[in-house]
């Protein structure tokens, strides 16, 4: 269960400190585009650390870029509670998401060759992210908006000791090329149809407190800070139980999510209420559960460099919010309407799964074609 551990204090500890972002940002004065650039600045930097220490932890080996990482953590959330401008929380943003990059890939490569159950192993960073966000939601509530911050380098320093207990008895060193173009084609069926999809969801994301704080009629920051926590511990209640029974082939999962993530994102726009925005976090938790799963035990089962391909899909997912929460603050600079985003991200979901079926198509006639090849 050490594994498993990790990945929920490590989730609990990136998901509170991502929590009010949002609102922070624009108790400093940043804009709709600024507050974009302030969220994208946390992918940005994580796109860059997690494909350079995913291979990195393939050619050296798990266990340093684990305890190393997760000890950076621990410094790099705390930076934020002491950010007293748009421009220091930039810094501390960027800070953090170098430092939270550095590990995943290593613990994902980990927990599958150490024959972990990848479903049961996927659930506790979900449930994580579930405790993560209420508890950093009371947290906010009953101390100030900035305390999750130091509650999240807490859960970070908490899996450090863990982490130094883990067996590395079985690890298996590799050679990857700095850039390794025969993973990327060997998983482009995932990685392009995910990029294409948490695009249009992260354009949703970087002002969705601020969308949830329209529904609320109570107007108090207390209320808020409690329903936006109850809104994203709805969401990872529903990931951790759904993941904890996915057992079907990638190729089942992910278009299923695909699909319903078209519908999620169309049905935000009728929501008026936050009564009526819980049911669909259930829906959109099955969704992101389904897209997960399938992606990475496609990844698991197609690739020995697993940290590095799995690194490079993390990098896939950071890129995506760097794009969504760049694209979700310009749309809502010129249109005006927290509304847009969500339009496009339903549009943005029914293209990738066009995609995903014709880069599916693609790669099975190019193996057909080489397994004629191969028998003349």
């Amino acid at each position: 269960m050490k594994a498993e551990s990790i990945n929920m204090l490590s989730n609990a500890a990136i998901f509170s400190s991502l929590l009010l972002i949002s609102l922070i940002a624009e108790d400093f004065g940043a804009s709709p585009s600024e507050i974009g650039l302030i969220v994208a600045s946390y992918s940005i930097a994580s796109f860059a650390s997690s494909y350079i220490f995913g291979r990195l932890s393939d050619i050296h080996g798990r266990r340093f870029f684990l305890i190393t990482g997760l000890g950076i953590s621990a410094i790099a959330c705390t930076t934020q509670y002491f950010a007293y401008d748009t421009f220091t929380l930039l810094l501390a943003r960027i800070f953090t998401g170098f430092a939270s990059g550095i590990f995943p890939a290593a613990l994902l490569a980990y927990a599958y060759e150490s024959k972990h159950r990848m479903n049961k192993f996927l659930a506790w960073g979900s449930g994580g992210w579930g405790i993560g966000t209420v508890i950093g939601g009371i947290v906010a509530t009953a101390f100030t908006i900035h305390a999750p911050f130091l509650f999240s380098a807490a859960l970070m320093a908490l899996a450090v000791p863990i982490a130094l207990k883990m067996p590395f008895t079985k690890e298996v060193k590799m050679s990857v090329p700095l850039f390794p173009i025969k993973i990327i084609k060997r998983n482009i069926s995932v990685y392009a149809p995910v990029l294409v999809r948490h695009t249009g969801a992260c354009a949703i994301w970087v002002m969705y407190p601020i969308f949830i704080r329209g529904l609320d009629g109570s107007g108090t920051a207390s209320a808020l800070f409690f329903w936006v926590g109850v809104i994203y511990g709805i969401n990872s209640l529903t990931q951790f139980i759904v993941m904890n029974r996915l057992r079907r082939k990638s190729s089942v999962l992910i278009p299923w999510g695909l699909t319903l993530s078209i519908g999620t994102f169309i049905s935000f726009t009728f929501c008026d209420s936050i009564w009526l925005l819980m049911p669909t976090q259930v829906v959109l938790a099955a969704a992101w559960a389904l897209i997960y799963v399938g992606s990475i035990k496609f990844i698991m089962a197609h690739n020995k460099e697993r940290a590095t391909a799995t690194g490079f899909f993390n990098s896939v997912l950071q890129m995506s919010a760097i794009l969504g929460s760049i694209i979700g603050g310009l749309i809502i600079d010129w249109t005006g309407s927290l509304l847009a985003p969500m339009w496009l991200a339903a549009g943005m979901a029914f293209v990738s799964l066009i995609m995903y079926y014709g880069l599916k198509n693609y790669q099975g006639l190019g193996s057909r074609v080489h397994g004629l090849g191969s028998r003349v």
